[in-house]
């Protein structure tokens, strides 16, 4: 226990915050907080968060302007969580609906959407821009690690600078991938197991393009993670993957294949009802991490 607070903080500095709207009683989303962002909630009087995927203090609706202003704190009997009860300012969820929980598991463990939706993320997040800015970041990171031998901290830049394909991986992740929709691969949940599987693939993606020289504007990832399948079922797109796993076996990697590989990722994530995006977004973030990309990341 700190000073500071009554707050029994845990080893790595998070603890979960659930938010619910003063007004409807609604559970509008859950995120974690450290010690500052709790700091800067109380003396703001607005909601921060930190970031675990970016390692950064983030305001909620600093992006969107869908603010939250703090009403009451409350503390749970272990002292290890908060409920915190706000006024919503527009919708909580990036979605666009009025709460991150829109969506019921059914018994077929299919998920039904049961609230209606808002805004149009796009008209808010002006998504395709977005995507765009998000995704020549990442893909131009790894060809930083291609352009400057970094073999003896990173073994991408060793990858990528070297002469063996790295296709085999790429069928592995999709196989992998196909696993996780289908329910026969499993390491956590669903939701974290889909993600850490569809940045696989568009890792090793990446890295077999780069390597070849294909470039961003040859596959164009931004578009590709745009044209998600509306209505694929998660059978649908088990298969599918499965399928393009077995034609990388026979089909050299072009950039229009590249381009539908990570169409394929973006329909995956979507058939579980995730952000396209996010894989990117964390696969990103661990990037920024590395010191060895500093020099990169600084210009």
């Amino acid at each position: 226990m700190t000073e500071s607070t009554p707050i029994e903080w845990p080893e790595d500095g998070l603890i979960p915050a659930v938010i619910q709207d003063t007004a409807s009683g609604d559970v509008l989303m859950v995120g974690f907080m450290n010690e500052t962002a709790l700091s800067r909630t109380r003396e703001s009087g607005f909601v921060h968060f930190w970031s675990r995927s970016r390692q950064k203090l983030w305001k909620k609706g600093e992006t969107s302007g869908h603010v939250q202003r703090v009403r009451d704190i409350f503390v749970n009997c272990e002292r290890n969580s908060l409920l915190i009860e706000v006024e919503q300012t527009g919708a909580v969820c990036h979605d666009g609906y009025s709460t991150c929980y829109y969506r019921r598991l059914e018994a077929d463990n299919s998920l039904q959407t049961v609230r209606s939706r808002i805004f149009d993320p796009a008209d808010v997040y002006g998504n395709s821009e977005g995507a765009e800015t998000l995704t020549t970041r990442w893909w131009n990171a790894y060809g930083f690690l291609r352009d400057n031998d970094l073999g003896n901290v990173s073994g991408t830049s060793r990858a990528l600078r070297g002469t063996d394909s790295v296709i085999p991986r790429i069928q592995d992740e999709l196989n992998e991938l196909a696993g996780v929709l289908d329910g026969t691969h499993v390491h956590h949940t669903r939701h974290d197991d889909a993600i850490l599987e569809a940045g696989q693939v568009c890792y090793w993606v990446a890295v077999e393009s780069i390597r070849t020289g294909l470039t961003y504007d040859h596959v164009r990832p931004d578009r590709a993670l745009s044209q998600v399948v509306p209505g694929a079922d998660r059978l649908t797109m088990a298969t599918l993957l499965q399928t393009m796993a077995r034609r990388l076996a026979e089909e050299p990697l072009s950039a229009s294949l590249t381009h539908e590989i990570v169409s394929l990722v973006a329909s995956a994530c979507g058939a579980l009802g995730l952000d396209p995006l996010e894989p990117i977004r964390q696969d990103l973030a661990a990037l920024e991490r590395r010191d060895y990309l500093a020099p990169y990341f600084a210009r």
